[in-house]
């Protein structure tokens, strides 16, 4: 009878560990996202996105990978002596019970050294890492600039 006690603690510690990263999971919620597809000749992009948090305490965003790009920084546009310049940063907070938007002319994922041209309509695997918490994995689609600007 004593043995049993072992297996029925593995079994709850497991299930509290999977119970406790499918809460992680449901806590950050991605909408809105794509990527600019790649003018020719180049081999960096941006990624888009709103990034919330339904969690009751902040998360800190500190990094992103993809299969298409060996580096991706988080980035933001800042006004410095009257010009709008591109600054990384190494992380970005999103408060609790809120949402980050990832936006033109603001803060942005650079994608650097993409290993293949980005079409309009593909979609692109994007792990966003989280300092204390899981990564969370995204697919989005890439979207030309010329066709986002005839709709607007």
């Amino acid at each position: 009878m004593k043995k049993i006690y072992p297996v029925v603690f593995l079994i709850f510690s497991t299930m509290f560990i999977t119970l406790s990263t499918t809460v992680f999971a449901h806590e950050v919620k991605v909408s809105g996202g794509y990527i600019r597809e790649t003018i020719p000749g180049t081999v960096i992009s941006s990624a888009y996105m709103r990034i919330k948090n339904s969690a009751n305490e902040g998360m800190l965003l500190v990094g992103a990978s993809s299969n298409v790009s060996p580096r991706i920084e988080i980035h933001e546009h800042v006004m410095n002596d009257g010009m709008m310049r591109m600054q990384q940063r190494p992380s970005l907070t999103i408060d609790a019970e809120s949402e980050v938007a990832l936006k033109p002319s603001g803060y942005h994922l650079m994608m650097f050294e993409l290993t293949q041209p980005l079409k309009d309509g593909e979609l692109v695997w994007l792990t966003l890492h989280f300092a204390d918490h899981d990564d969370h994995q995204i697919q989005i689609p890439v979207k030309s600039i010329k066709k986002m600007q005839h709709h607007h």
